[in-house]
């Protein structure tokens, strides 16, 4: 099942704020980019959400994420009442896992992670510039060799 990337947000937010902690704008996008990310490489190409992921100046950008949450200002507190449908076991599992993971990362942190040589941003961005729309299929190749190098460097 897909879900609209707000409701993403909408967890990461919740999430956050369970731990006394308000996101950054930044941090939020990252998380439900790289949450995207892993559920394609784990669900077998199935999209987290089907929102457009463009590459911005900072980075990937979810805009409907971005223009649903900036008006808050930096960080982002609220949810969006409009985007509150429940989601499934194991997606909350997966972004639990997430948060656990690159939840507690500086959002600065979270963009160097998104900003690697050769990754979907940079890909994006050479071929179409700013704004250029980042497709699933590089996110997805990224997240499988991203799972591969962890594989091999357990093994080496």
């Amino acid at each position: 099942m897909s879900y609209d990337a707000r409701q993403i947000a909408n967890w990461f937010i919740k999430r956050a704020a369970n731990d006394g902690r308000v996101l950054s704008i930044m941090s939020l996008l990252k998380l439900a980019y790289i949450a995207h990310g892993w559920h394609l490489e784990m669900r077998g190409g199935k999209p987290l959400f089907d929102n457009r992921i463009e590459a911005w100046q900072y980075g990937p950008v979810i805009p409907d994420v971005y223009n649903e949450f900036r008006p808050q200002g930096v960080s982002a507190s609220d949810i969006s009442p409009a985007y509150q449908a429940p989601l499934d076991a194991s997606t909350e599992d997966l972004l639990e896992q997430i948060y656990k993971i690159y939840g507690r990362m500086s959002p600065f942190q979270l963009s160097e992670l998104t900003h690697v040589a050769g990754g979907p941003w940079e890909t994006a961005r050479k071929w179409g510039g700013w704004y250029a729309e980042i497709p699933d299929e590089v996110i997805l190749s990224h997240y499988v060799a991203k799972r591969q190098q962890s594989a091999n460097s357990q093994h080496g």
